[in-house]
């Protein structure tokens, strides 16, 4: 057998991220929010589960994605899905374990192959996935704990459809295709170069496991010899493009962020205990990631090996395996890492581009708060966004002053040496405050105020860019 890692197909992991960025976004975007979003996780469809207590560091929330076809109730879904009255079991085609510390800004997703021998209670020993045919969620959950003592706090179920109205409702996804490419499993079939797939041509992309590439006039097999470590890294690509394209034209369209939001929130099964504050943690996990860095959240398959007693069809736990469960099983505390770069170290030029009048203000917190101060001002285009302007070299430093305020990172060759914030007509305030463990207050004639006068440029209307496919914009 290949030892291939996992055949999990990671719609979980596509229903965090459109979860949290559709969230992040809407929270930023218009006022009532918070009843809205309130509304929608009190909708959410309910599976009785006994859970684990959250401590108080973070939460493990199992996500599993389902293949199950009993959404279909029209002949267009049952084209495109199945016949439900034909499917006899539902199946996890995925099982993931999303583990966030909010405050310490640590966050794993880890996924579990499918064909991994455990003890199941009640069946023995088995697959993994088999876990979910018998006894559904809770057998999954106590088998979790029973193997490798992680704690779940909270359940998530996606099916297919889920997965595929978030695609069709951020957009289609351009991905690229050195050859023609086919699978005969999914349907699949798409020629060379840039493609740009829709939510059906996209489910169809990230389950393929049979992939045929035609290369010198004939079709060949490829990535056969580890099919789903490949298939791995293709749906963590797209993961994050899908994520960058949420970013931005949520940002900038603040009813579709509502729209992702009603897919999400739809078509989802959660636990009975998942609350509006367990969605506040996934945000703030999620709050800081940057499509633009390919490791901002942290994919991983538990390692795996050959099963000696099976080595055709089954796997048991590889080296490394122990370290990824024990990242599972720990939360430490609620102190964040510290940032890439030091605050003293970063210059600040704070511009209102939405005529509040806070620029003066602002910027004296974020001196009190250790940042060097460049100026303040008037910006020379009105803003609806609050946006950190950064040049390509000075990410490092447009994500610590985010961590201080929430904003819109935009890449902006013209600021040159400093990060410049630009206050929009959407502007929560700092996200931190000054604290006696800060610098003390600073006069705000110590800043030296000026109104600045720069070249005026037009405001990105994107974000940063999510991880390319290569060659792929």
């Amino acid at each position: 057998m290949r030892v291939s890692g996992t055949t999990v197909r990671t719609f979980g992991g596509r229903f965090v991220i459109a979860l949290v960025l559709s969230a992040v976004v809407t929270t930023a975007a218009v006022a009532s929010v918070n009843h809205e979003i309130n509304t929608r996780v009190t909708k959410i469809r309910r599976v009785h589960l006994l859970v684990a207590q959250p401590p108080p560091a973070g939460e493990n929330f199992l996500i599993i994605g389902s293949d199950s076809r009993q959404f279909v109730d029209n002949p267009t879904d049952e084209a495109a899905f199945g016949d439900p009255s034909v499917q006899t079991e539902k199946n996890s085609d995925t099982l993931m374990v999303a583990h966030v510390e909010p405050a310490a800004k640590r966050s794993l997703i880890v996924s579990f192959p499918r064909d991994l021998i455990v003890d199941i209670n009640g069946l023995g020993r088995s697959k993994i996935n088999a876990a979910y045919s018998y006894g559904g969620p809770q057998a999954v959950i106590d088998m979790l704990k029973d193997n490798f003592d992680i704690d779940i706090h909270h359940y998530v179920e996606v099916d297919f459809k889920s997965f595929q109205d978030i695609v069709d409702a951020i957009g289609n996804v351009s991905v690229f295709f050195p050859f023609a490419t086919r699978d005969d499993q999914t349907g699949l079939d798409e020629p060379a170069g840039c493609q740009s797939l829709d939510g059906g041509t996209a489910l169809q992309y990230v389950r393929m496991r049979y992939v045929q590439e035609f290369i010198d006039g004939k079709w060949v097999y490829a990535d056969q010899d580890a099919p789903d470590l490949h298939r791995i890294a293709r749906q963590q690509a797209f993961i994050r493009k899908l994520a960058g394209l949420a970013i931005d034209k949520s940002l900038s369209d603040p009813f579709l962020a509502f729209e992702i939001a009603d897919k999400v929130l739809g078509d989802i099964k959660a636990d009975q205990n998942l609350q509006r504050s367990d969605v506040n943690q996934l945000i703030e996990a999620f709050r800081t990631v940057d499509v633009n860095d390919p490791n901002s959240v942290q994919f991983q398959t538990l390692p795996v090996a050959a099963d000696p007693s099976n080595p055709e069809s089954s796997l048991v736990l590889g080296d490394g395996a122990q370290q990824v469960i024990d990242q599972l099983r720990t939360f430490g505390n609620n102190q964040p890492p510290p940032p890439s770069v030091p605050p003293a170290q970063i210059k600040v030029r704070v511009l209102d581009g939405a005529g509040k009048g806070l620029a003066e203000d602002t910027l004296t917190k974020l001196v009190q708060n250790g940042f060097e101060p460049d100026g303040y001002g008037v910006a020379p285009f009105h803003a609806l966004y609050t946006e950190i302007h950064y040049a390509p070299d000075h990410l490092g430093q447009a994500k610590v002053l985010s961590d201080y305020v929430g904003a819109k990172l935009v890449k902006d060759p013209s600021v040159g040496d400093t990060v410049e914030l630009v206050i929009g007509d959407i502007f929560p305030g700092l996200t931190v405050n000054p604290t006696a463990t800060t610098l003390p207050p600073v006069p705000v004639s110590s800043i030296a105020p000026q109104v600045v006068k720069k070249p005026a440029h037009v405001p990105s209307t994107t974000t940063t860019t999510a991880a390319p496919v290569p060659a792929c914009a």
